[in-house]
């Protein structure tokens, strides 16, 4: 017999407290708006003020068709698994979509007289009012019902490879709640919690090409054996049963499967990528005959169309708007120490084909004159005081928006590395020259998680395969979004 969890209790409530703050917030946006438009004397009222009734009526079905697509996109569902950069850019698409909709149906609806212009303010003020009830919500539900931060109680089996990648993954990603309470062995694990099956996997090549023990994870402890699996589960009150174990031992997945029936639990595979040298695996459905895609195209003619468009438009606008800062930088490079104010660097970008990649100069002018190409190091005496500045902030890196409106750099993409380096790292890892099959950008998916700097080549390049294999404009304008998170933040810049 199927019984409800605490846990399960916990996660409907969950529910429960982000639709009820929604709507709260529509509606407060939608009354706020009323306000303003009919009774705050900035706009005329030739034809009087319109019933308030008329308009409570309407947003009953506008807080239908906003629930209805928020429901239909999973903003209610996985929280755990969600960020506030998800829960904003869900909002965002959310907000679009019901927009057009709530004005065809305007549109349609002529025989009553709405007020255009107080649609548009209401449109215009929705995304600002959900976003801070989300805000709300996520610091209510951390603080007051979650004591602790809890999140979603998972159990971990197995030791592929991928199992450190979710355990770093748990640990730098903020808003994603998922906590590990342990982890269960299974026969073919020969080493344990902490390092990784393959010998390769205990040290990671860092960006000066010397290997270093990678990073700790978070630490889990050993709970016992996969044939414990049940018992673990329900003494635990487990929500979540992560399986990290290579291809060789997929047969565990049935049996786990059946251990676990009858237990409200979810049960989910993280599949090795790296036995398959790929970085995502997606799920088609052709014909009602499942197919599990490992491979695809980076990027399509329309993708290519799409990203070269957003790229003029924002590196275009971005340089416009941009230009008094960039003069005044420019001024506190050159009274800063001799040399020229740009510094150019040929890279290498997308099919191997090199660029000059401009940047505000942060080093002396004869920085590599006796080292030669070399990587460069937290507290380097060659940088600067002001390009220290610079750097911490990632203000040398504005005036590639110039590259970008070039076409030789996107926005988003891999960092582009010097041929030197690009020639290095492939010889140690096959798949890294496949960052290329995309534009080099200004910021990309490992830099956004942390990995900027002398920090792992491998793990950097994992990150970037993702991005070439997932790409889409929502990731891109994600990424841009987390960009100003963690320049503000400042790790690993110098």
């Amino acid at each position: 017999m199927v019984t409800e969890t605490g846990q399960g209790r916990e996660r409907a409530f969950d529910a429960i407290i982000l639709i009820v703050i929604d709507l709260l917030m529509l509606e407060s946006a939608f009354l706020i708006t009323y306000w303003f438009r009919f009774y705050s004397g900035f706009w005329l009222v030739p034809l009087g003020i319109p019933p308030l009734s008329l308009y409570l009526s309407v947003s009953a079905l506008i807080l239908l068709i906003f629930f209805s697509i928020f429901y239909g996109s999973g903003m209610y569902t996985l929280r755990g698994g969600r960020t506030l950069v998800d829960d904003l850019l869900g909002l965002f698409k959310g907000v679009v979509l019901a927009s057009l909709l709530v004005l065809a149906l305007v549109f349609f609806l002529k025989v009553l007289a709405f007020s255009r212009s107080f649609f548009g303010l209401f449109f215009l003020a929705t995304f600002g009012f959900l976003t801070l009830g989300r805000i709300l919500a996520r610091a209510f539900l951390r603080s007051v019902l979650h004591r602790g931060g809890t999140g979603i109680r998972t159990l971990v089996v197995g030791t592929s490879p991928m199992r450190a990648r979710l355990l770093h993954l748990v640990r730098e990603l903020p808003g994603f709640s998922i906590q590990p309470v342990g982890w269960l062995s299974t026969p073919g694990d020969i080493k344990l919690a902490g390092v990784d099956r393959d010998e390769g996997q205990a040290s990671v090549l860092d960006a000066s090409g010397r290997r270093k023990p990678r990073p700790e994870t978070a630490e889990i402890p050993l709970l016992g054996e996969v044939s414990e699996v049940r018992s673990v589960v329900v003494e635990h009150h487990i929500d979540l049963v992560v399986l990290t174990v290579p291809f060789e031992q997929l047969p565990l997945i049935q049996k786990i499967a059946g251990e676990l029936s009858n237990l409200n639990v979810d049960l989910q595979f993280v599949p090795d990528l790296m036995a398959l040298h790929t970085s995502r695996m997606r799920l088609k459905d052709i014909g009602g005959i499942p197919f599990i895609s490992v491979r695809e195209e980076a990027l399509s003619g329309a993708d290519r169309i799409v990203k070269r468009t957003f790229d003029l438009m924002a590196s275009g606008l971005g340089l416009i708007f941009l230009l008094p800062l960039l003069l005044v930088l420019g001024f506190l490079v050159k009274i800063s120490s001799p040399g020229p104010v740009f510094y150019r660097q040929r890279r290498m970008g997308r099919d191997g084909r090199e660029f000059d990649m401009v940047k505000f100069r942060t080093m002396r002018s004869d920085a590599e004159q006796k080292s030669g190409p070399v990587w460069t190091t937290e507290s380097d005496p060659r940088v600067t005081p002001v390009g220290g500045i610079f750097r911490r902030y990632s203000l040398d890196e504005f005036p590639q928006l110039w590259n970008v409106l070039r076409g030789e750099m996107s926005l988003v993409g891999p960092r582009p590395e010097r041929r030197v380096f690009v020639e290095e790292f492939s010889r140690t890892m096959p798949r890294y020259f496949e960052r290329h099959r995309v534009q080099s950008g200004l910021t990309g998916w490992a830099q956004v998680h942390g990995l900027r700097g002398n920090t792992s080549i491998e793990d950097r390049t994992l990150y970037d395969l993702h991005y070439v294999e997932n790409w889409s404009l929502a990731l891109d304008i994600r990424i841009l979004l987390m960009t100003i998170h963690h320049v503000l933040r400042g790790e690993n810049a110098y």
